[in-house]
């Protein structure tokens, strides 16, 4: 169906009638252009899902990844989608399936659409879309929320993994993140023997460096968050934790290969 027939299609219903409460016909930042059903499979696998997830389609079109969630998976599925007439359709093709219960398509700009409560998120939108979403992503979403999406990458935010199948016609990307965290900031931590550490970490993204002080000691660390699991390491010195909030959790372990527990605060976000 082309970019035309799919704003004509929108601008139609509304005049009849027939949409009733939704975004109103908007603009259509992108032809409605189906993923091959294997692909779609396949992004599913690269994001790891499991019948545990709720994977939200942003653009879901005539909703086939959403049903392979749902019938190859065993997960709840959310598209959400600005053509109602593929709505609709996608709304009958659940109800014939006898799925509906666990596979919802709304109306809706994927701009303004509410998309915290997914667990994975799936993308077919073209580059400058990915860029124009990057920030709800990021914004919204929680640590460790896998987002996947075939072809197109997001810029200076680097997919964690990349998978090239190949299809009936071309190869195809499936490109991977996790969201991280946010860890930028100085964090101070009090050892139980009253030596006070502080971390000063630099992020972009899912790559971070940082500066441990322990003591009279500075120490360039280097390395990277998976959702919000933060490892960093340098000097002899390694931290693993997790990033909740204003807090950090984990253990820390000194060039001599003693490990102890570590409890951060955040004092400032950078």
């Amino acid at each position: 169906m082309t970019a035309a027939v799919r704003v004509l299609l929108a601008v139609a219903l509304a005049l009849a009638g027939c949409v009733g409460a939704g975004p109103g016909p908007g603009r259509l930042d992108v032809v409605f252009l189906a993923t091959p059903e294997a692909i779609g499979v396949e992004m599913l696998r690269v994001a790891g899902v499991t019948a545990a997830d709720r994977v939200y389609d942003l653009g879901s079109g005539d909703g086939r990844l959403v049903f392979a969630a749902v019938q190859e998976f065993g997960a709840r599925g959310v598209g959400v989608e600005i053509d109602p007439a593929l709505v609709q359709t996608s709304r009958e093709t659940a109800a014939k399936a006898g799925i509906e219960d666990r596979a919802t398509f709304v109306w809706q700009d994927l701009f303004t659409a509410d998309i915290g409560a997914a667990t994975v998120v799936t993308l077919y939108l073209g580059e400058h879309v990915n860029l124009r979403l990057r920030p709800k992503l990021l914004r919204e979403l929680q640590p460790g929320t896998r987002v996947v999406s075939h072809d197109f990458a997001m810029d200076d935010w680097r997919p964690d993994r990349v998978v090239t199948v190949r299809g009936p016609h071309r190869d195809h990307r499936i490109l991977f993140w996790v969201v991280p965290a946010d860890a930028a900031g100085a964090w101070r931590e009090t050892s139980p023997g009253g030596e006070e550490t502080t971390l000063t970490v630099e992020q972009r993204f899912q790559r971070v460096q940082g500066t441990l002080a322990v003591g009279n000691r500075r120490v360039p660390l280097e390395g990277a968050l998976t959702g919000p699991r933060l490892a960093l390491a340098g000097g002899g010195f390694v931290l693993e934790a997790i990033v909740d909030g204003d807090g950090m959790t984990g253990r820390l372990t000194d060039p001599a290969g003693a490990p102890r527990s570590w409890l951060a605060r955040r004092l400032a976000r950078s």
